[in-house]
């Protein structure tokens, strides 16, 4: 492949390795790397880290958020009626904000990747009404409690928001809703 593009080995190997890490590929020695299976486990995974992080993200939000934060948490709260991609946009920006309004620059980054890997198995199939139905309404009850700088409320409404998203992928993957998904 790298001789294909006229490049060095190395910089192919680097970014087999990182997508390796990042749970993009699998590795199988002496056969190379191949595209990772999504598993009802990776997605439960998934979601029990976000629910840690971002709730310890929102409640940090609260005690920390100035008038501009939640006037853009505001603005970023409410999901568009688009297609797949700019719904999911706009809600990664939306929990990406509430992470970097926490002042923490390793959550955000977490956050990041694991929004990268819910966008992974969103994109095998899934439409945004599957996750989209009350998701702004949950959204702006986390800014409420934000602007108020109730951080206890804000960690239970982000974890209860996270809770519903990963019942609602369940059930589609169940249906038979979002293909390419195994039981592992």
């Amino acid at each position: 492949m790298a001789g294909t593009h006229g490049m060095s080995r190395t910089p192919i190997r680097e970014g087999l390795s990182r997508l390796w890490q990042e749970g993009y590929l699998d590795r199988i020695q002496g056969r190379g790397y191949f595209v990772a299976r999504v598993t009802l486990q990776t997605v439960h995974d998934n979601f029990d880290v976000r629910r840690l992080l971002e709730g310890a993200a929102a409640a940090r939000a609260a005690e920390r958020a100035t008038p501009d934060d939640v006037a853009l948490l505001r603005e970023l709260a409410v999901l568009p009626a688009g297609d797949y991609r700019e719904v999911e946009t706009v809600n990664a920006q939306f929990h990406l904000a509430i992470a970097r309004t926490a002042r923490n620059s390793l959550a955000t980054e977490l956050i990041e990747r694991c929004l990268g890997q819910i966008d992974r198995f969103l994109s095998l199939g899934a439409t945004p009404g599957q996750f989209q139905s009350g998701a702004t309404e949950a959204h702006k009850a986390i800014v409420d409690a934000i602007a108020r700088h109730d951080a206890s409320a804000a960690k239970a409404l982000m974890e209860d928001h996270l809770d519903c998203g990963s019942q609602r992928m369940n059930e589609a993957l169940l249906r038979g809703e979002i293909s390419g998904v195994g039981v592992k």
